[in-house]
């Protein structure tokens, strides 16, 4: 049996897929650790998985007071040379004694310890825009707005992946400096090339979402959903409640923000309240305790805070959210029509995905004031195409078991080295 580190930062829907994967390694019999940030405490409990904090350097750790949005300041801190360095030193000794590095589109320390240690590596991302692909041009962040418009006038949308790379690369430019001190030479792209294994790429999705590409890295496969429920979240009470509530009426709505919306969500909830009444529709508004009290209730509307998308996506007749691929996936595994809001990152191109696999209509956040959410919330309970083609991805998700077919490819890998 092997002894596998698992690097993985970011939010849930980057490092829960991680975890189920490390769950069933271990079922398998295999000893696995995590290396992550300390507020995924709780999910690597949840897994059975000891975990090794990846502490900010001092200087990250000391701005962490300025306004930056969540993911903005996790984007800012993990590009730090400090941090970066900070976490190269405290891998170095974990993955020293590992027979194998599994890790994410943010473990940029991994993927120089692996070099420096000469260590099988196996990168694994949950977002498809890690592996971008010229035949399926993503939506860049910051450009998909050019790029929609480009896409009206019938422009060839792979056009805008020599600026993204070339933006990147820029925020990319700290990543040079530990790379350096390890002694490195360049592999290439530092947030595409340098991080993709030789041996094996793992895209926790499903092909619904990202069907193979004849571009992408050798040796990458679709696996398909990671499913990994963070049972922590919310409580049994909690989720009872809202079953009733669901049972008392016509199904309700869920309105459910993510990414950095979940530090800010005031806008995006009071219109979601706004809609439901517009509409004469009940409403689950999702969000964090603290912002309970300034959401009006009442028997149309149930305010909760966040519980596990498997227990409260069933309850729904549609699901409104920001369109982060973990949420998309278990929307789809519940068989309900999604309105999509995307509004920072991969979640433009996670958005326009799921609307060309037909489980999804989307509507940017520049357009999402209230009558307009409104509108196209009334043509997503309205469409049957829609309700029909959601049906059918859930059967066809009730079969993927991204963890199971991700363990096999590594145990292959494993078995060959």
């Amino acid at each position: 049996m092997a002894e596998i580190l698992i690097v993985g930062k970011g939010g849930f829907g980057d490092v829960l897929p991680l975890l189920a994967i490390g769950r069933e390694l271990r079922r398998r019999g295999h000893q696995v650790a995590v290396a992550g940030e300390a507020h995924h405490a709780q999910a690597c409990a949840l897994a059975d998985l000891p975990l090794h904090p990846l502490a900010l350097a001092p200087q990250a750790a000391a701005r962490r007071g300025v306004a930056w949005t969540a993911s903005g300041r996790a984007l800012r801190d993990t590009l730090s040379p400090a941090s970066l360095r900070a976490e190269v030193d405290a891998l170095l000794p974990l993955a020293a004694r590992a027979d194998l590095l599994l890790g994410n589109q943010l473990a940029y320390a991994g993927s120089l310890v692996r070099r420096a240690l000469r260590k099988p590596w196996v990168f694994c991302a949950a977002s498809p825009l890690a592996i971008p692909s010229r035949h399926d041009a993503p939506l860049w962040p910051y450009l998909h707005g050019l790029q929609q418009l480009a896409g009206r006038v019938g422009l060839p949308q792979r056009w805008f992946i020599a600026p993204a790379r070339g933006a990147t690369r820029g925020l990319m430019l700290a990543h040079a400096l530990p790379r350096r001190a390890l002694g490195l030479g360049s592999p290439g792209h530092p947030r595409f090339e340098a991080m993709y294994s030789e041996r094996l790429n793992l895209l926790a999705t499903s092909q619904w979402l990202a069907p193979p590409q004849p571009d992408w890295p050798r040796a990458t496969r679709v696996t398909g959903f990671a499913w990994f429920a963070p049972q922590f979240l919310g409580d049994a009470r909690q989720a009872q409640a809202l079953a009733e509530f669901a049972q008392q009426g016509s199904p309700p709505v869920v309105f459910a923000p993510g990414g950095s919306l979940r530090g800010h969500p005031q806008e995006f909830l009071a219109r979601a309240v706004a809609v439901c009444r517009h509409l004469g529709r009940r409403g689950i508004v999702v969000a964090a305790p603290r912002f309970h009290d300034a959401l009006p209730t009442g028997a149309d509307i149930a305010v909760t805070s966040y519980l596990p998308y498997e227990q409260l996506f069933p309850l729904a007749a549609a699901v409104v959210h920001s369109g982060g691929i973990g949420s998309i996936g278990w929307a789809m595994r519940a068989a309900v029509p999604q309105l999509l809001v995307p509004a920072e990152w991969d979640q433009f191109d996670n958005a326009r995905r799921a609307q060309r696999a037909g489980v999804a209509h989307t509507l940017t956040a520049r357009q999402a004031d209230a009558r307009a959410m409104a509108h196209a919330l009334g043509e997503v309970l309205d469409d049957a195409a829609l309700h029909r083609r959601a049906a059918q991805a859930a059967c066809a998700m009730q079969t993927e078991d991204g963890a199971m077919a991700a363990c096999s490819a590594i145990e292959a890998l494993l078995a060959g080295t």
